[in-house]
């Protein structure tokens, strides 16, 4: 009987439990919520209450003290970050045009993706896209009601993002509901989707974007190869020609030190798998190591992308 006990025990010992999510406390914004997505600067507009589009955004990692394994969706201090950064910075870009869709999940902690335990850390992203996965489903099933989607994500929401595109959209019926895919802040290659295509112009849709904001010269391809040939689309022009966009192009960034939309000048070009930008004059625009700007990848171009979203759904027929 002990042994029948061990074996049973085996069988469940590697099953990821999702998170529940008709819960709404595992929701960090939902249209019929007071949060974070609601937030707009000044001069803008939340429209969710009439948008005909949902977005479901995959928020980055907030988890940066973690050495291993998963947040806990009971931390508040977690998710303040989340609420107070992401949330707030991020997801309301698309509130103008959509509901939005905001699940707080088990995230891999950020040691995750340097630590030299593959195994462990593979398991750490799966436990959190097993919740992504069990949030989109629920929002399937109770909230879409056949509408247009939008899916969006930043750093480790992107990888998660790349995932759920591949199970429900490549190739499938969902894609036919696809707006468009925004896959930012992580490397994105062409070969990891079947039929989803990358979006060449402002106007297509049912497809994606990615690129990754880095200064002129930074050398990150040479310690960092999964941005070698990763798709780079310059949120300037839509387009993944490696020509440089002059700061003209720019409509707007969302500073960081006042949270206003201000109109700091700085041109972009694609890069090698990146994309490289002149160093912007104003807004407290600080790049981390190897002139990389990751966590500005959504506020330098916070009002490209609103107006894009606006633009993509405009022609979705």
């Amino acid at each position: 009987m002990r042994l029948v006990y061990l074996s049973i025990s085996m069988l469940f010992c590697n099953v990821i439990f999702a998170t529940d999510y008709a819960n709404q406390q595992n929701w960090a914004a939902l249209p019929t919520m007071q949060d974070n997505a609601d937030w707009t600067p000044e001069g803008l507009k939340n429209n969710q209450e009439n948008a005909l589009v949902d977005v479901f955004y995959i928020h980055p990692t907030t988890d940066v003290t973690g050495f291993k394994g998963n947040a806990s969706l009971d931390s508040r201090m977690i998710n303040n970050q989340t609420d107070n950064y992401p949330i707030k910075y991020q997801a309301s870009v698309f509130n103008e045009s959509c509901k939005v869709y905001a699940p707080r999940y088990r995230q891999a902690a950020l040691n995750n993706f340097f630590t030299k335990n593959s195994e462990r850390s593979q398991e750490a992203f799966d436990t959190a896209y097993a919740d992504v996965k069990a949030a989109f489903e629920y929002y399937l099933k109770y909230y879409n009601n056949g509408r247009p989607i939008i899916i969006a994500g930043h750093s480790q929401g992107s990888k998660h993002a790349q995932r759920l595109l591949r199970e429900f959209f490549d190739g499938k019926p969902l894609q036919k509901q696809l707006v468009e895919a925004y896959i930012i802040g992580f490397p994105t290659h062409e070969n990891q989707f079947q039929f989803l295509k990358v979006s060449e112009n402002a106007e297509d849709f049912g497809g994606y974007i990615s690129y990754s904001t880095f200064g002129q010269d930074s050398k990150i391809a040479t310690i960092a190869p999964d941005y070698n040939n990763a798709v780079s689309v310059n949120p300037l022009n839509w387009t993944t020609e490696k020509i440089f966009v002059s700061g003209n192009s720019q409509q707007g960034s969302l500073s960081k030190k006042s949270d206003e939309i201000i109109h700091t000048v700085f041109g972009a070009k694609n890069g090698n798998g990146i994309l490289e930008i002149q160093k912007p004059q104003e807004g407290g625009f600080v790049p981390m190591v190897m002139k990389n700007y990751h966590l500005y990848d959504y506020s330098l171009f916070y009002v490209n992308i609103r107006e894009n979203v606006a633009l993509r759904i405009k022609k979705n027929p």
